[in-house]
């Protein structure tokens, strides 16, 4: 089997163990209200879902990682294009 070939299987194998958009507790930390979804999205990336409400949006990031069996997940809310609720995260979620 060409080199290449063997490279390319082994990154589908190791990427077929991960879901969801990758992020960090640290970089939720930065989110503050007020800010516009461009500076979420800046700091986040693209969320993993946007949930339409009544009063607002709801950005959610999660992320699974099928080979550690660790995941996350953390939410923002929006409304008019800026942040107006974020979560509290304890400063122990890495």
């Amino acid at each position: 089997m060409p080199m290449r070939l063997k490279a390319l299987l082994i990154t589908l194998v190791l990427l077929a163990g991960c879901a969801g958009t990758n992020f960090s507790y640290d970089q939720a930390r930065k989110v503050q209200v007020g800010m516009s979804e461009r500076e979420v999205v800046s700091i986040m990336g693209k969320p993993y879902s946007v949930i339409s409400r009544p009063d607002g949006q709801v950005w959610v990031w999660s992320y699974a990682n099928g080979m550690s069996g660790r995941s996350r997940a953390v939410s923002f809310i929006l409304k008019d294009g800026a942040v107006v609720k974020t979560p509290s995260i304890p400063e122990s979620f890495k």
